[in-house]
């Protein structure tokens, strides 16, 4: 008799805690996405949510307030993802030590992308090493770790300069013959040097510095994970910590660290894995 109480009672406070999971409204933008894309996860709840944990590609899922009872997760989804059905993993623990697990599955499909051969000149080619290319590599990785709760950006962004698209996002490039190569993290859009160069959104300036590699560097926090580096510039035109708003001129566009060329390079970050960021200029994302 004790032993039927027992597992009724352990039955019923494993189904009350499984209630409370399906009470969760989850919802997933899109359900199918590309190599190199943003994934949005919307949770709401019906209380405050404390006890939650989320993972997808073997990395915590970091879910920020966006309303009473409402949170948002916005992710990239990596160049290099093969294109199958992977799961995004919901956890929630109780005080008594339970946890209950379900989950959520997204299509990844493959994207096609451009390959590129490019010639760096001697003079410039000796900075293509993996000694100046990790020590920026590691110093923007850094920058892209910082964290801002609050969203800075609204609605779609916008393109930071005026130009030609010289080369897309993901193209596979290989430089000097074979010496070195690499994927493409963002677009290079190209022009006369000079041309202005603006904020595609809101945020906060976390970086304004000179590189070897990536030249004349800016990178602005736009809350919540998301980033957008701009690369090569003749001149920067914002200090650290300086709020800038929509369409504020930032810099002008050079060819400065291993450019062959007049150009910007405009890269964007999601939660710490590069996105095409013409996707973002194409609808609004986290909306």
């Amino acid at each position: 008799m004790q032993k039927k109480l027992l597992i009724s009672v352990i039955f019923l406070f494993i189904f009350s805690f499984s209630v409370q999971a399906q009470e969760l409204n989850i919802r997933i933008e899109p359900k199918s996405v590309g190599q190199g894309e943003t994934l949005v996860i919307y949770l709401e709840s019906p209380g405050t949510l404390k006890n939650l944990e989320a993972e997808f590609l073997e990395k915590e899922v970091r879910f920020y307030e966006v309303g009473k009872d409402r949170y948002r997760a916005i992710l990239g989804i990596p160049l290099t993802a093969e294109p199958e059905r992977y799961n995004i993993l919901f956890r929630i623990k109780t005080k008594g030590g339970l946890e209950i697990e379900w989950k959520e599955t997204v299509q990844v499909k493959k994207r096609v992308f451009k390959k590129e051969t490019l010639s760096i000149p001697p003079e410039k080619s000796k900075h293509l090493t993996s000694k100046y290319l990790g020590t920026e590599g590691r110093k923007i990785r850094k920058v892209y770790k910082r964290e801002e709760r609050k969203q800075f950006w609204e609605g779609r962004f916008i393109l930071p300069a005026e130009g030609r698209i010289s080369s897309p996002f993901g193209a596979y490039r290989v430089y000097n013959r074979g010496k070195a190569s690499w994927r493409h993290k963002g677009i290079d859009i190209a022009n006369k040097e000079g041309t202005e160069v603006v904020a595609p959104n809101s945020g906060i300036i976390v970086l304004s510095e000179d590189m070897r590699v990536h030249g004349e560097t800016i990178i602005i926090s736009h809350g919540q994970g998301i980033f957008s580096i701009f690369s090569h510039l003749k001149e920067r035109l914002v200090r650290k910590r300086e709020e800038v708003e929509r369409g504020q001129l930032i810099g002008l566009m050079g060819q400065t660290g291993l450019a062959t060329g007049a150009h910007l390079h405009w890269g964007l970050c999601a939660s710490g894995t590069v996105v095409d960021p013409l996707e973002w200029t194409k609808k609004k994302i986290g909306d």
